[in-house]
């Protein structure tokens, strides 16, 4: 019910009494998000219990079409929850819209004013196509867990943000790929199948391989949310991307790829907010299943930080590779180890095996 329908106004309808706002205030992200998603422990059940058989919706097999147990976390009301970024669909779209623009218009300047015809062979091979592109085999792994993550996650606000993130990786991983066909039309040390090559083979990215395995196989959506972005994202791709990468692009003239890889650095600057105003909501003190939750995320964050530590300290070798290096391997897992540390900090978490 409205605000004006209660109030008997009239007036065109404003905010939704049912939405019990962040602020003052219902923000348009709420309006649109908030309670999207059935509710099947209140308001759709059809007869106003809680028996499978009441509810409207149903999964194939007769039970309910969200479950408690799909995380080990609990919390009185997951429609709590807020991401700090407020996107919906056409602020998303928005957004990425253009991020993606100015990553064409880059990578068209840079081809017609011959830079990436001029980038050294060295770089272009064992750095874009085989480093960069066997990252990429991770970036679409993440996609492909998030994909029935959210559709199980317990509230509409959550499942909206896992969604966006989900199409944050594909994007990352689709970037990659798209860069070096362009490139390959002006460079010739392109080599298109180096990154399958190195992703299936090379030893250096066998732990990341095996760290896509685990996320594939992580069936409790709070926990690939929690080890995705406060361990997966500061140690593995603050190492791989952002310094192998982003940092060592503009010493061998590579604007494109630098760019590229800033566009990934603000979704995951995005997506870390959003995970630790989730931790913040289920470690709140005012609720009675906080203590547990907690142990539970310091478990979970224990157990992925070791995983994620030994995929990034694996890739020293990638970065021996650089002819032309401005951040050496040591710096770039010094300053990622100090980023996860900050942020477990910042929670209230030990560091576990990543720090």
């Amino acid at each position: 019910m409205s605000n004006a329908s209660a109030t008997g106004t009239g007036k065109p309808a404003r905010d939704f009494t049912f939405i019990q706002p962040a602020a003052r205030r219902l923000t348009e992200y709420e309006a649109l998000t908030v309670h999207q998603q059935p509710d099947p422990l209140g308001y759709d059940l059809a007869g106003g219990g809680r028996h499978g058989a009441e509810a409207f919706l149903l999964r194939s097999d007769g039970s309910m079409p969200w479950k408690v147990d799909s995380t080990r976390l609990r919390h009185p009301d997951w429609y709590r929850y807020r991401d700090p970024a407020q996107h919906w669909q056409r602020t998303y779209v928005r957004h990425q819209e253009q991020q993606e623009s100015a990553i064409e218009r880059a990578t068209e300047d840079a081809g017609h004013n011959g830079t990436l015809a001029a980038l050294d062979a060295a770089w272009v091979r064992d750095i874009l196509s085989t480093h960069w592109r066997a990252c990429s085999h991770l970036e679409y792994a993440i996609f492909r867990a998030l994909c029935p993550a959210q559709r199980e996650a317990l509230g509409d606000t959550i499942s909206t943000m896992l969604c966006f993130q989900s199409f944050d990786h594909l994007r990352h991983a689709q970037d990659v790929v798209v860069y070096l066909v362009e490139l390959e039309r002006h460079n010739d040390a392109v080599d298109d199948a180096a990154g399958k090559r190195a992703w299936m083979e090379d030893p250096v990215y066998q732990p990341m391989r095996r760290l896509a395995e685990r996320i594939l196989n992580t069936g409790d959506w709070a926990e690939l949310m929690i080890g995705l972005n406060l361990a997966v994202a500061p140690l593995v791709q603050q190492v791989s991307i952002s310094s192998l990468v982003r940092a060592n692009a503009g010493a061998n003239g590579d604007d494109v790829a630098a760019q590229i890889v800033t566009t990934t650095e603000r979704d995951r600057r995005r997506n870390l907010a959003a995970t630790e105003a989730f931790v913040r909501m289920v470690l709140d003190p005012a609720i009675a299943e906080a203590v547990a939750n907690r142990a539970v995320i310091q478990e979970w964050h224990a157990r992925w930080s070791g995983w994620a530590a030994q995929a990034a300290e694996a890739l020293r070798p990638a970065f021996a590779k650089l002819s032309i290096k401005a951040v050496g391997f040591d710096d770039a897992i010094t300053r990622s180890r100090t980023e996860h540390a900050a942020i477990a900090k910042g929670l209230g978490l030990s560091t576990g095996g990543g720090a």
